[in-house]
């Protein structure tokens, strides 16, 4: 499970109005039928069917994280409601987050749902992602809709981060075999081993020093080494980024696709680097598109 925490400050002003610029028409949405704990209330074939969506498999068991809604993403599209109430917090977030990516990797994300956080650690978790299945070919993307609504703008962040978590960890870029993980020589994640012709091994290649590296535990994620790698070097967008590899990349791109001006020469190189991958920048282009862009960049500075 990896969780977006919302360590920006970013003035809420700034995108009024950013939903609404981004809000599908009926075309472009699949119906929005009811389903109750996972049964089914109308029958539509175009839902998917076997889809858990009962409370607790939603939460993976954890009860800081309780659920309100829940909608079925069948082919990239919003193909329904399984769980809960209807939420316009997280339809509009959905619509967001269609606006800004590919269709064809929207289809890696099987559940989209809303949360209330029951704990104070859980409502520092702004959205996290989880696989769905044992390899990685299925995702869940789940929203705070608390802290949704107080700070859209870092909402808007958090889409593009969280989405990294899921086009960056697919079966293709991520080997959850036990085989891979005994036998790892690039880069494992606590779930699995990247293969060595990942993104993510690319990026650590780029930007992560062995030695740097080796001082981070894939289990733990201790902001005390964050703050200390973050004092070391400027490329980072703020001590989150310096918790492991896959964060630096999340918040890296997620100032990339919202055209954050970096604040340091460290900053635009990641963010030159990713502009530089194929398929990343058209990302950015939708978010233009939406109107999205550009967002003030009010992470923490590292390197100082």
């Amino acid at each position: 499970m990896v969780a977006r925490r919302p360590t920006l400050l970013i003035g809420a002003a700034l995108l009024a109005g950013a939903f609404a610029a981004c809000e599908s028409d009926d075309a472009s949405v699949a119906s929005r039928e009811s389903f109750v704990d996972g049964e089914r209330i109308v029958d539509d074939e175009s839902l998917v069917d076997e889809v858990d969506c009962s409370s607790g498999a939603l939460n993976g068991g954890d009860d800081a994280f309780v659920f309100t809604s829940a909608y079925v993403i069948e082919d990239g599209v919003l193909a329904g409601l399984c769980f809960g109430d209807d939420d316009q917090v997280i339809l509009d977030a959905w619509d967001v987050l269609a606006a800004i990516a590919p269709a064809g990797q929207l289809g890696d994300i099987t559940l989209f749902g809303g949360f209330e956080p029951d704990d104070d650690d859980a409502a520092e978790t702004m959205a996290f992602v989880n696989a769905v299945d044992v390899d990685g070919s299925s995702f869940q993307v789940s929203v705070n809709t608390v802290e949704a609504i107080a700070d859209p703008d870092e909402l808007l962040l958090t889409l593009a981060h969280e989405f990294t978590h899921v086009f960056a960890a697919t079966a293709t870029q991520l080997d959850r075999t036990d085989e891979a993980i005994d036998e790892c020589d690039t880069y494992f994640n606590g779930e699995g081993c990247y293969l060595d012709d990942s993104l993510m091994v690319a990026w650590i290649e780029e930007f992560w020093d062995p030695e740097v590296l080796s001082s981070v535990d894939p289990m733990i994620e201790s902001f005390d080494d964050a703050e200390a790698r973050c004092d070391d070097d400027d490329g980072f967008f703020g001590v989150y980024a310096a918790t492991n590899p896959e964060e630096d990349f999340a918040e890296a791109f997620s100032a990339f696709v919202f055209r954050l001006e970096p604040a340091t020469d460290g900053q635009a190189q990641r963010l030159a680097w990713i502009d530089a991958r194929p398929g990343l920048s058209e990302i950015r282009e939708s978010a233009d598109g939406a109107g999205l862009t550009p967002l003030a960049n009010n992470f923490d500075v590292c390197g100082i």
